[in-house]
């Protein structure tokens, strides 16, 4: 197995990031409704971690954090995604350890939430459950299922609710949920 660390993404990696969600996702990431939302504004570097090669310092994974808030209640949290492993390395844990980075950092940062986009058997390990249908509007088609949330505060899955919209970095914590 490939020794890897998981690091904060800084600008140095834009070129290798770029090329893994290139070689993972292909031309139709852009047609993605979580893409959607994040073409509208950045990703937070602050919350946003890529897994390297122990030996050689080569990108191997990545993934991003993305402040979001729905529009029918304001409620601002984060959007995960997207979560990207070079295709050799896929059951490694890299993901699994990329997620858990995420995640925590998420936490800490003071965010009610992170929504996503992904497969929930993937994904519930982490926290994460089931939108309730109609809750949450993507720009774009999802299916349902798919659309999951981990809430760090228990009020926010009740919170949330109306069109997701990027919305710029800062943090939550203090503000109401």
């Amino acid at each position: 197995m490939t020794a890897f660390a998981i690091v904060p993404e800084t600008g140095a990696h834009d070129t290798a990031i770029e090329t893994l969600h290139a070689e993972a996702f292909g031309p139709g990431r852009f047609a993605r409704a979580a893409f959607r939302v994040r073409e509208a504004g950045s990703h937070d570097p602050a919350l946003s971690f890529v897994a390297v090669e122990a030996e050689s310092d080569r990108l191997v994974g990545s993934v991003r954090l993305t402040w979001i808030e729905t529009a029918g209640t304001g409620c601002r949290g984060l959007l995960l995604g997207p979560l990207a492993v070079m295709e050799e390395l896929k059951g490694k844990g890299v993901g699994k350890a990329l997620l858990r980075n995420a995640v925590d950092a998420g936490h800490a940062s003071g965010a009610p939430y992170i929504l996503l986009v992904g497969d929930k058997p993937y994904y519930e390990p982490f926290g994460f459950k089931t939108v309730p249908a109609g809750q949450v509007r993507m720009p774009g088609p999802v299916d349902p299922a798919r659309l999951l949330v981990c809430a760090f505060d228990p009020r926010a899955t009740q919170r949330i609710g109306g069109d997701v919209r990027w919305c710029g970095s800062g943090q939550t914590a203090g503000q109401p949920v």
